[in-house]
């Protein structure tokens, strides 16, 4: 049996896999989707997730439009897992990763689109590299500061995320469970909950921990960032504040803010039609 049948069995397309070397010689997990000569679109996932996060993106028929993109982070998904701290709290790491995906795969001025943790990463390339190689931004429930104490972020997430670092097994579940459970505003269906485990249990409870000690504030990037932003935010967002949203719209010298009411944490699966014609026209339009 073929990947793409076994693929088709839950409806998923496969992709292109690619095997990038990130920044201090990290492996990095990297698929795509569309024509090699359409407008890339490269998507960032968020903290302890992987590329399937855009699954309703790249299963839609945005793959016929675009070229799609999807990396799996240093430490999380099928990309390497060194247990390193400092490969994960120095930020021209992560620069240098999102870099080396647009050197090794030739995207030309793609979109970045970056979710929840994808955020700080977005900032952290475009500290780094500016935007000479960036046609536009897609902020989706995207975090731009870190700090001690946390601004922006809520509660109900800090206290799941500590637990999900944990070294102690049953309270590294429990914190599992409590972050998924708390991404979506209506509960998840059983099979999609089972699934987000899953895929949430790929990035080890030590370098989750190693993610939460970065202290960031890009602020000063986004109030120079020359290229057109959208930031998609649900209204019910409880890991990501509405007000995180609020700040980068008034920050950024070119913004767009699309509220989603009755929305949680992930606009791209509680409404992916709406997401995807979005995405779409505003891709489109650069």
């Amino acid at each position: 049996m073929t990947g793409a049948e076994v693929s088709g069995m839950i409806e998923h397309e496969a992709g292109r896999v690619h095997r990038v070397m990130g920044s201090g010689g990290v492996g990095l997990h990297v698929r795509e989707w569309g024509s090699e000569h359409a407008q890339p679109i490269l998507f960032i996932h968020g903290w302890s997730s992987c590329y399937l996060a855009w699954r309703s993106q790249f299963d839609s028929a945005l793959r016929e439009r675009f070229r799609l993109v999807c990396v799996d982070l240093r430490g999380h998904g099928f990309s390497d897992k060194p247990l390193d701290p400092a490969m994960y709290q120095t930020s021209a790491h992560w620069a240098d990763d999102i870099a080396a995906v647009m050197i090794a795969l030739g995207l030309r001025r793609p979109v970045l689109v970056g979710a929840s943790y994808g955020g700080y990463v977005i900032g952290d390339y475009l500290a780094r590299h500016g935007t000479k190689n960036v046609s536009a931004v897609n902020f989706v429930g995207a975090a731009v500061i870190s700090s001690n104490p946390p601004v922006n972020i809520g509660r109900r997430f800090i206290e799941g995320a500590l637990m999900a670092a944990s070294d102690d097994p049953a309270v590294m579940i429990e914190g599992a469970r409590s972050v998924i459970h708390a991404t979506t505003h209506r509960p998840l269906p059983p099979a999609d909950a089972e699934r987000a485990l899953v895929a949430f249990a790929l990035t080890p409870p030590a370098i989750r921990a190693f993610l939460l000690m970065r202290t960031l504030d890009f602020t000063r990037t986004l109030a120079e960032l020359d290229r057109p932003v959208l930031i998609t935010q649900g209204d019910e967002d409880a890991i990501v504040l509405p007000s995180m949203a609020e700040h980068i719209a008034a920050t950024v010298p070119e913004g767009r803010l699309s509220l989603y009411p009755e929305c949680g944490h992930t606009p791209q699966y509680e409404f992916a039609e709406r997401f995807n014609g979005e995405l779409a026209e505003f891709a489109g339009a650069v």
